[in-house]
């Protein structure tokens, strides 16, 4: 066949084959791309109420099936979906695009939260528009979520949301106490303890470099008598700890080495050297090294002295570009964040931290947690003392060696000393409860933690549960300032906010807040009521500018739903 025009002939061709392409994609996804069908979806779920169990293993994903066909869901980190009791949320806005429908959720006290659902073009092919409601609706309120999903072949349990099975209708299922009573195991991938934290991809990552920092710090043998010691202690320590934990996943290992020391990781690896273990005398020095470790952990201090490291002009490049990498949530880190970081990491001023190697204002904060911990639990802080002198004996034993051309202070400062030992502390056990109503707003909770008084400091320790009422990031770049106004049964106390002490979770922040005046050796007694003021920072002259500052008050309670 003689062809006239090869040009012409060869676009027709061009058409064809990317009809050929395209055709079955748009035929196989009408459900999502028909507009009268997407109508009746959103006219079928919006505004309704949906029922949300709660999850054997507190995950932002998980997989469905309809008729034997798997699809995907992803929840925002938002409360409505991260906790223990079944409720019911209303859908108040839903989206469609292509092969993706997103419902926003909304809750009266446990705020908002988006699912965005994924379906496969040959799932969305044989689904009506009454099919896709039924997911929509139902998906999060299924009752299988409250039980495990058993595989008799391995002895393991799994998610009844994972994808390990093609049907887990077909799968026997049980309540997870009475699997783990039956000899199962929880499968590895299902119970996986995931961590949820601002900035913890960033600590992952000083994590990643740290280790390698640490490579000559080998551990012992797993099974050894005093490397179990270690562990069963740590785990004590953890389950007795005055405050919430933020939960990461504690290791505790005993590195054979010479040099007495001991490094507080990031995300939870606490190494403790062989000579520093072998120079304690009981358990009581033991429980409180690995206090000063968690306690450095817990407060984050490893990231926040990262982050004032990347201040100086040096690093403030690299610092960008790690944070645009990092983001904004937790996650597996990547290649490309580990490499990063190891381009931007300091020398040794950010160099991991020795117990002994932190800045002044958070070994502060670490010697009242731990005469706190000790007060809790009724134990003498002698040995807390004990410890902090052996390890100023170790560190001018270093220093003062002949071969080190360098100038110790050889009379240390004994106020860490009289610290631990004459703290006064206030422990609100598990808390003192306040509660700010906001109109057609979810509510917020204030608890208040502990009150400490050491000579001219007087210090009160709390969590805030809502994160966007402090401003929080205007506070942290010194633009805002925060106030706390506590009225108890001897009148009123004024605290300002400590910036530099704020530790930031996933749902609200730890803050400190020092007194301003008065009452400097007073502890508070039965509080009756608090105001936190947030307003523009003081200006030079120690006065408010002209904007206005916002005041909310806390009255007792506690928020329940």
């Amino acid at each position: 066949m003689q062809i006239k025009d090869p040009k012409r002939y060869l676009a027709v061709c061009l058409i064809i084959i990317c009809a050929g392409w395209i055709w079955p994609t748009i035929g196989s996804a009408k459900v999502a791309s028909d507009q009268a069908s997407n109508n009746q979806i959103i006219s079928g779920v919006l505004n309704k109420e949906i029922s949300i169990r709660p999850q054997l293993n507190k995950l932002n994903f998980g997989f469905g099936r309809h008729r034997g066909l798997e699809y995907f869901y992803e929840k925002t980190i938002s409360k409505i979906f991260f906790q223990d009791k079944k409720l019911n949320a209303k859908i108040v806005d839903i989206n469609i695009e292509a092969q993706e429908i997103a419902l926003e959720l909304f809750h009266p006290v446990l705020g908002t939260g988006t699912i965005r659902f994924e379906f496969s073009n040959k799932l969305l092919k044989q689904t009506t528009p009454q099919d896709v409601q039924k997911i929509l609706l139902e998906t999060l309120g299924d009752e299988n979520h409250q039980y495990v999903v058993l595989d008799p072949a391995s002895k393991l349990y799994h998610l009844w949301s994972c994808n390990h099975f093609a049907d887990p209708h077909l799968m026997a299922r049980m309540k997870r106490e009475d699997a783990d009573q039956q000899g199962y195991q929880p499968s590895g991938f299902c119970f996986k303890k995931v961590v949820y934290l601002p900035g913890l991809a960033v600590e992952k990552a000083i994590e990643t470099e740290w280790s390698m920092r640490l490579r000559n710090y080998e551990p012992i043998e797993e099974e050894s008598e005093k490397q179990t010691h270690l562990s069963v202690v740590g785990e004590k320590i953890l389950k007795n700890w005055p405050v919430k934990l933020l939960g990461y996943n504690y290791a505790f290992y005993l590195s054979s080495s010479s040099e007495i020391n001991a490094f507080a990781i990031p995300t939870g690896r606490i190494v403790i050297t062989t000579a520093l273990f072998d120079s304690l005398d009981n358990d009581d020095e033991l429980e409180a090294l690995l206090v000063y470790a968690i306690a450095h952990i817990e407060q984050r201090h490893s990231l926040k002295k990262y982050f004032s490291c990347l201040k100086d002009e040096e690093y403030s490049a690299a610092m960008k570009k790690l944070a645009t990498v990092a983001g904004v949530l937790a996650g597996p880190v990547t290649g490309g964040l580990s490499g990063a970081l190891n381009m931007t990491l300091p020398g040794e001023s950010c160099s991991p931290q020795s117990l002994i190697g932190y800045h002044y204002d958070y070994v502060n904060q670490a010697d009242s947690m731990v005469a706190l911990y000790f007060d809790v639990h009724r134990q003498n802080r002698q040995a807390v003392a004990s410890l902090i002198k052996k390890l100023r004996f170790s560190a001018l034993a270093v220093n003062l060696h002949p071969d080190l051309r360098f100038a110790p202070q050889k009379n240390p400062d004994n106020s860490r000393l009289r610290r631990v030992i004459n703290t006064q502390f206030r422990y609100f056990n598990e808390g003192s409860h306040f509660v700010l109503n906001r109109r057609n707003k979810p509510p917020v909770q204030l608890n208040l933690k502990y009150h400490q008084i050491f000579e001219n400091e007087n210090n009160v320790h709390v969590y805030l549960d809502e994160k966007a009422l402090l401003q929080l990031d205007q506070v942290k770049n010194g633009i805002t300032d925060v106030w706390l106004s506590i009225t108890d049964k001897t009148g009123v106390h004024a605290f300002e906010h400590q910036k530099d002490l704020l530790t930031e979770d996933m749902w609200g922040a730890h803050l400190t807040f020092s007194a301003t005046r008065g009452k400097k050796k007073k502890l508070l007694q039965d509080t009756e009521k608090i105001i936190l003021t947030v307003g523009p920072a003081r200006g030079p002259n120690d006065r408010l500018n002209e904007q206005r500052a916002k005041d909310y008050t806390f009255v007792p309670g506690i928020v329940d739903w």
